[in-house]
């Protein structure tokens, strides 16, 4: 794993946050919606992640509007669930089909080792019968989508204009990887997937914002992420030096609201 970004994964940590329990889009990033995984948004250095939906120009964007979280129900062949120990070799394999760049073993070791990690982290299963889904006699379904997130300190300077004091030191909530088979793309289960995460990341954690790196070649991740209220803040060159076209990332973010504590 040579480049700088999925290196760092081994060497940055995210910073420490208080244990919680846990109540991990169509891939936005790579085939649809994956994130940078480690790396602040401030920072320049190139990196091999691929939130594909997911020299440093700034946007003019005004943040939108709040945005409210879907209340489209999920089909009743969807189960959302937690990731174990024995969901990580098909976590890997769907990984490696939607997202261009591999992802270290220690990226994977988090999702089930750190508390943090675990919580912000989301598996979506397909069942042919979801009458059976609670059945014994129920296979375990088919992996079709997940999302893994991470709790990351903002910029010291404020990334919106006229951004309160007291939400600029506040945790961010970071988009490693949201991915989604394309033929269960139209199902909404990328949308309630990152809903979940935003509720239990404001709750347990006190996030501010959700942020995350979008290839800009990527026009389908970048519209997804626009519909869902994230503002496009800058580019940083050189973010995808493997990809082709190689090129830019678009770092988008959005401010939470208690809007995002509205759900199931």
């Amino acid at each position: 794993m040579p480049q700088a970004s999925i290196l760092a994964w081994l060497s940055n940590k995210s910073t420490s946050v208080p244990e919680a329990t846990c109540t991990k889009a169509e891939s936005a990033h790579s085939n649809f919606t994956s994130a940078q995984p480690t790396r602040p948004l401030s920072s320049q250095q190139d990196s091999s992640h691929t939130n594909i939906f997911s020299a440093t120009t700034a946007t003019t964007s005004t943040p939108s509007q709040p945005f409210i979280g879907s209340a489209r129900p999920l089909p009743a062949n969807v189960e959302l669930r937690t990731c174990t120990k024995t969901d990580i070799p098909h976590l890997k394999r769907l990984n490696s089909l939607l997202l261009p760049l591999p992802y270290p073993d220690s990226f994977y070791r988090e999702i089930t080792e750190d508390p943090t990690t675990s919580n912000l982290t989301l598996l979506a299963f397909w069942h042919d019968d979801p009458a059976k889904i609670s059945t014994p006699e129920e296979t375990k379904g088919r992996l079709v989508g997940a999302i893994s997130c991470r709790i990351l300190p903002r910029p010291s300077a404020p990334l919106f204009p006229n951004t309160p004091s007291t939400e600029v030191e506040k945790r961010m909530l970071y988009l490693s990887t949201l991915v989604v088979l394309s033929p269960f793309r139209q199902h909404g289960i990328a949308t309630r997937m990152l809903d979940i995460v935003t509720r239990r990341a404001i709750s347990a954690y006190g996030v501010a914002s959700i942020g995350a790196h979008v290839w800009e070649a990527n026009a389908e991740a970048r519209e997804w992420y626009a519909k869902r209220g994230f503002v496009e803040l800058r580019r940083e060159e050189g973010y995808y030096r493997r990809l082709e076209p190689r090129g830019a990332a678009v770092v988008v973010e959005r401010r939470v609201s208690v809007m995002d504590l509205v759900g199931d």
